[in-house]
């Protein structure tokens, strides 16, 4: 990329920048672009955690579908965050560390239902209650606890996967990815395009437009000050003032008090 200057006949500066096409091929505002949508298909996080945890993706996509609809910045009452609604707690206990983030929280969610399925040797349905409601009620209960929020959560569930599982809504389909990796591909791309010549650059350009700024200032005040003090000299109190003080009066005003 290519910067500029030119100063007219007035003392106004103008920039320009010309993108390089040989030297980043796509062009800076394009590939600066690029950078900047961060997305991916939620589909594809859904692929990698059903492979990683060993969960069925059906399950998967149908828990978040009961838990949040698929949005990503849902919120309970209760304090559940995310796709998967993960608890504060129980996502630290997971290694989440932004619940917000679709890609942590789907992959906790898997981590946690996936633990939930083995220590209910597969069981589905207890592994469902788990999630809801806890594995202390599910063994306390023996099974599903009489709980009605955690029969209709598994009830619903089962009832997706029995009709076929669910889709993504196209308004979910493709998700954010995390702020700090977008923040660093960003970095990455701007050490890449824009060069230590093109930074001596613009700050060469800043700073004579901040020098013709000052200048300006100057000139607005120097001219105010002038103002203000001839209409000081020429107002009618300060006329009455140098009169007062031109006459023979003044010398009584200041004559000492005699001593009687």
């Amino acid at each position: 990329m290519k910067i500029t200057s030119a100063t007219d006949t007035n003392s106004i500066v103008t920039t320009a920048a010309d993108t390089d096409e040989t030297v980043t091929g796509t062009g800076f505002a394009s590939a600066l672009s690029d950078e900047l949508d961060k997305t991916q298909p939620l589909e594809q996080i859904f692929q990698k955690a059903a492979q990683t945890y060993g969960v069925d993706e059906s399950l998967l996509k149908a828990m978040a579908k009961a838990e949040s609809g698929f949005d990503p910045n849902a919120t309970s009452k209760s304090g559940a965050m995310g796709i998967m609604q993960l608890m504060p707690a129980t996502a630290k206990g997971l290694g989440v560390t932004d619940a917000y983030d679709p890609e942590q929280n789907i992959m906790g969610g898997a981590k946690y239902i996936a633990s939930l399925l083995e220590k209910y040797d597969g069981n589905v349905s207890y592994a469902l209650a788990a999630y809801n409601a806890g594995s202390g009620n599910v063994d306390k209960y023996g099974g599903i606890p009489p709980f009605e929020e955690t029969q209709n959560y598994v009830t619903k569930i089962l009832g997706y996967l029995q009709d076929g599982g669910v889709e993504i809504p196209d308004e979910w389909a493709r998700v954010a990815v995390d702020d700090t990796q977008s923040d660093a591909s960003v970095t990455d791309a701007l050490r890449e395009l824009f060069t230590r010549e093109d930074y001596e650059a613009f700050l060469q350009l800043f700073l004579e437009r901040l020098m013709l700024r000052m200048d300006e200032k100057k000139e607005d005040v120097s001219v105010q000050t002038a103002q203000e003090d001839t209409t000081d000299q020429t107002s009618d109190a300060y006329i009455a003032y140098r009169n007062f003080g031109n006459t023979n009066r003044m010398a009584v005003y200041l004559k000492p008090v005699e001593e009687a």
